[in-house]
């Protein structure tokens, strides 16, 4: 047999033991490859579908025939995540908790504006009240901003709505900053909180057609824009035990970001000079090991572990590779606060800047500092690994030296924090 021949036959017993000797893969299938409609429809990462969809749940008028309870919902908690950022908002929680909705009107890319929700204030007897309010939102699944874009839309706003207070969101997968602070961050993770526990509490009420759908659409969020570890381990494993099978596949269908997140994983483990802490289908989080041990325990969020809140990101999209600085939640935000002025307050010291020239509209859950551009490629073709992976090496050398000094920067306030009682505050809040 010739050596083609024997390549070809080795080809083929890969991605046959791929596809037969693969009880990961089966159960990554059983856990993502349920039937959505989203998926049948082709609609899953189309930002405008999403649009639709959001448009068509918030309408009190649609045909959900839930009236104002989804919008109710979403509207209550955008203001508490708004007042939380430091943001004024149009109308509070308060007022909006069982308010009459019923006169709120979705308006769809309204002057371009992905979705905009105009209502009266709500009054002693309802949305009857003078004035009004007014929220924009901007919806970006995997794109990012145009230039002058969210500028425009809030003049844009601004002019339509004269005098109506107004509220301004950037509605991204991990609730992203916008380079307008007057934008407030939200994300796809709040949306799933907030319809989860709506469809939970009011499971009965729900009409079952509605109940599935919204079931479909929250498997969709969940499964494709919220980490998940266990879906981080069966990618890989199956990534580990199967790569030859998987890096003929790759050759043969071309790029996607996932291709690059394993390679650029072990390229970080292996630099003794970082500590990796998990990845997504799009991004890696990692520390410099000098920040191992220096943060005290008060982040929220179980999968990143409650010392990791203040990490490092790489993320990849279709057409480009970013590193940057990112706040996660965490139970005090005093201490959140401290730490991110000093670390922004110089953006010479260590390239840290936050999008936001008032600090106290940096957001009480993920604050982006100092993202940079690593890499850009075409969407339309493949990257070239080696230029990237050359690019991120380089990318590491310079922010390792620029924030070698965080650690000696931040001790003080954190043993200022602890003097005045705030490990003890915090081991009775986590």
């Amino acid at each position: 047999m010739s050596e083609t021949g024997n390549d070809h036959s080795e080809a083929l017993r890969e991605l046959e033991r791929f596809v037969v000797e693969n009880d990961e893969l089966l159960a990554l299938e059983e856990r993502i490859g349920r039937f959505n409609i989203f998926d049948a429809l082709g609609i899953a990462r189309v930002e405008i579908r999403h649009s639709n969809f959001l448009a068509w749940l918030l309408d009190p008028a649609e045909s959900h025939g839930q009236g104002a309870l989804f919008l109710g919902a979403i509207l209550m908690d955008l203001m508490k995540q708004a007042r939380e950022a430091g943001i004024a908002v149009p109308v509070s929680p308060v007022e909006l908790d069982g308010a009459d909705m019923g006169g709120v009107e979705i308006r769809r890319e309204w002057r371009s504006i992905d979705l905009l929700i105009h209502g009266e204030r709500p009054g002693a007897r309802g949305f009857g009240g003078s004035g009004g309010f007014v929220i924009a939102i901007e919806n970006k699944v995997d794109s990012g901003e145009h230039s002058d874009q969210l500028d425009r839309y809030r003049r844009t706003v601004a002019q339509e709505f004269k005098d109506v207070p107004a509220l301004y969101v950037f509605l991204t997968r991990e609730g992203d900053e916008a380079s307008d602070e007057d934008w407030c961050p939200y994300s796809y993770r709040h949306i799933h909180r907030v319809l989860s526990r709506v469809r939970k509490t009011h499971e009965n009420a729900i009409g079952a057609d509605v109940r599935t759908f919204l079931d479909h659409y929250l498997n969709l969020i969940g499964s494709r824009f919220m980490d998940d570890p266990e879906i981080d381990d069966l990618c890989r494993r199956i990534y580990q035990n199967h790569r030859q099978a998987l890096d003929l596949i790759f050759e043969n269908i071309g790029f996607g970001p996932a291709r690059f997140v394993q390679t650029i994983e072990e390229l970080i483990t292996n630099d003794s000079r970082f500590r990796c802490l998990g990845r997504g289908s799009q991004r890696i989080r990692f520390v410099p090991v000098g920040w191992l041990n220096l943060l005290p325990p008060i982040g929220r969020e179980s999968q990143v572990g409650p010392t990791n809140w203040l990490q490092l990101v790489l993320r990849l999209t279709d057409k480009s590779c970013s590193l940057a600085c990112v706040v996660r939640p965490t139970s005090d935000s005093t201490l959140r606060s401290m730490i991110i002025q000093r670390l922004t307050n110089d953006p010479s010291e260590f390239g840290l800047k936050s999008f936001f020239n008032n600090r106290e509209h940096i957001g009480s859950h993920y604050a982006t500092l100092g993202r940079e551009t690593v890499y850009t490629w075409n969407a339309d073709e493949e990257p070239e690994e080696e230029k990237l992976i050359s690019a991120i090496k380089k990318k590491l050398d310079q922010w390792h030296g620029r924030l070698a000094g965080v650690p000696d920067s931040l001790r003080p306030i954190i043993e200022q924090w602890e003097r005045d009682g705030g490990r003890a505050r915090a081991s009775g809040a986590v």
